[in-house]
């Protein structure tokens, strides 16, 4: 894989077409990060760990199709054969490392029919399209694009499916998707790229290459750079929802709304508490049997604090303590928490 200069300058052209997009996303981004505070981390919700396995698992597939197991044959590379050698030439060399196949005929009689440019769209499109394409023409190549895009926007499609579980709130809770809108712009942009760098490669690199290896093989070249891209775009949006989801970073400050929303369920809860609690007195006051024994508990509760209060050391305990309390102030604060508690209560007296 050698470098092109092409490809540096179309890099620096999506750049200064991102760069005013994705620049003030980024300051941003890194000041919410910059100030979360350091007290606030905690340990990642299960909706929050289930979208970072999800994640984790589209990584590791990604990786997997970047394996040269799953790549296709290439004829020029098996054989060690430039691309100008005769076709004859590189089946008479696979010929002497495997069995030849029922597709290596295909291969040789498209060789020898379309040329060097044929070959030139076996290095640019792989041996499917090449082999595969029933309307194609040499000369068309609108049509050799639009047969191949299928298989090259085939695995980003799988891609935004994986991002759209990853980032449902039903299924990954509400830090995951938050991040929803960026992660499938994200894959979109992905999937983007690779058709544009296909579409406006130049072939002139490969017409002037004199050994197999100055060839630029595109094809098997997206192979793995595809593979890699979406596995590192699967971990950056891991961390970012990791340090979202752990407190750590991207901390953002709830509205009012939910604030007030959140304090009224847990006033709603509190008072579920109290009123099954006021339920069950009732129902203790109510039965003879739950009565008696309740009397009876404090009656004998009565009886042991009486024993223990007219023990010597308790009795002078009580008596240092209420040396040194102020017997006056501790019956005004009572009176302002009675006031309190009762305040707005109409007493209605006959």
């Amino acid at each position: 894989m050698q470098y092109c200069p092409d490809d540096h300058r179309r890099a620096k052209s999506l750049l200064f077409f991102l760069g005013p997009f994705l620049l003030p996303k980024a300051i941003g981004y890194y000041r919410s990060f910059a100030a979360a505070p350091s007290n606030r981390p905690h340990a990642a919700s299960k909706p929050t760990t289930r979208a970072l396995t999800l994640l984790t698992i589209s990584a590791l597939i990604f990786l997997a199709t970047t394996l040269p197991l799953f790549h296709p044959e290439n004829a020029f590379v098996a054989s060690q054969s430039r691309l100008q050698t005769p076709a004859s030439v590189i089946l008479t060399r696979l010929r002497a490392i495997r069995p030849i196949t029922a597709q290596d005929e295909v291969l040789r009689k498209v060789f020898d029919a379309g040329g060097l440019e044929a070959r030139l769209l076996y290095a640019r499109y792989g041996p499917e399209v090449v082999l595969g394409c029933p309307f194609c023409e040499m000369g068309n190549a609108w049509g050799w694009l639009l047969y191949a895009l299928p298989g090259l926007v085939g695995w980003h499609l799988v891609h935004l499916v994986l991002l759209g579980l990853t980032t449902s709130e039903v299924l990954c809770g509400r830090d995951a998707a938050g991040w929803r809108t960026i992660a499938l712009i994200g894959g979109a942009g992905l999937a983007a790229i690779e058709v544009w760098a296909v579409a406006g490669y130049d072939d002139a690199t490969n017409l002037r290459s004199a050994r197999v290896g100055e060839v630029d093989f595109l094809y098997w070249k997206g192979l793995v750079w595809r593979g890699v891209g979406l596995a590192t775009f699967d971990a950056l949006l891991g961390w970012v929802i990791w340090l979202q989801g752990t407190g750590r970073g991207f901390v953002q400050r709830r509205n009012l709304g939910e604030r007030v929303g959140d304090q009224v369920r847990l006033l709603e809860a509190v008072l579920g508490k109290a009123r099954g609690l006021g339920i069950i007195r009732n129902g203790v006051g109510r039965d003879r049997e739950m009565r008696g024994v309740l009397e009876s508990y404090w009656v004998k509760d009565e009886e042991v604090m009486r024993d223990v209060f007219e023990e010597p050391e308790v009795v002078q305990a009580q008596r240092k303590a209420l040396a040194s309390v102020d017997i006056g102030r501790i019956g005004a604060d009572a009176e302002k928490y009675v006031d309190g508690v009762l305040g707005g209560v109409q007493v209605i007296r006959r």
